[in-house]
């Protein structure tokens, strides 16, 4: 009947579409910033991070490897190669003072006492550039990636020795087939991410690796 009131038909309600909407996922895990003036935590116990995992180095992960902690070492560390060429250098300057006729020889013999001054710093820089690489920790793996695109994977159940490196100055970890190289500045956080994911594993005579150091955990 025309008497009756009709039914209020349902209004329409207007969502928010989904880049408008509250995010419910903290910030951090998908930013590609540092979640701090040091970096991010990405596994629990770990060191920190610089932040998330740059592309060619993500490329080395295996489907689903999750990431412990990675860091890198880009720049060569410029201080201890000036201080080493500086000690050089006044030893050179003292030779000068007590024999003046050391820069009177011909060039064939001056090279004699100039090598040994010079080169410790020569060293300590081609040590620095060929240190430089990013080193990743996962589960169960170690993995780098030199400046020259080339990366090597160690499981931590096949290193079988740790020694000091005289290439980098850090830590060298063998296995059957590869041989990886940890710098120095990366070596303290490298072996505290291999024990978070270490402390609980049970390891047999078979396991132990030919370590003198007692770096490995």
């Amino acid at each position: 009947m025309s008497g009756e009131p009709k039914p209020a038909r349902p209004q329409l309600r207007l969502m928010p579409a989904p880049e408008d909407r509250e995010a419910v996922v903290d910030a951090e895990v998908v930013s590609s910033a540092p979640a701090s003036s040091k970096g991010r935590r990405l596994a629990p116990g770990a060191p920190e991070s610089p932040g998330t995992v740059p592309f060619g180095l993500s490329q080395l992960l295996r489907v689903g490897e999750p990431v412990v902690w990675w860091n890198a070492k880009e720049a060569i560390a410029w201080r201890p190669v000036a201080w080493v060429l500086a000690a050089g250098l006044v030893v050179l300057a003292l030779a000068t003072a007590f024999a003046p006729q050391l820069w009177s020889q011909p060039l064939e013999e001056l090279w004699k006492p100039l090598v040994p001054t010079l080169a410790p710093a020569a060293l300590l820089l081609a040590r620095e550039w060929y240190s430089r690489r990013y080193v990743m920790v996962t589960d169960n793996s170690v993995i780098t990636l030199d400046m020259l695109g080339k990366g090597e994977r160690l499981a931590f159940r096949n290193i079988r020795r740790v020694r000091s490196d005289l290439l980098t100055g850090g830590i060298l970890l063998e296995g059957a087939a590869h041989k990886l190289r940890i710098p120095p500045l990366l070596a303290e956080d490298t072996r505290a991410a291999i024990a978070t994911q270490r402390r609980n594993v049970i390891r047999g005579q078979e396991e132990q690796a030919d370590d003198p150091m007692g770096w490995l955990p």
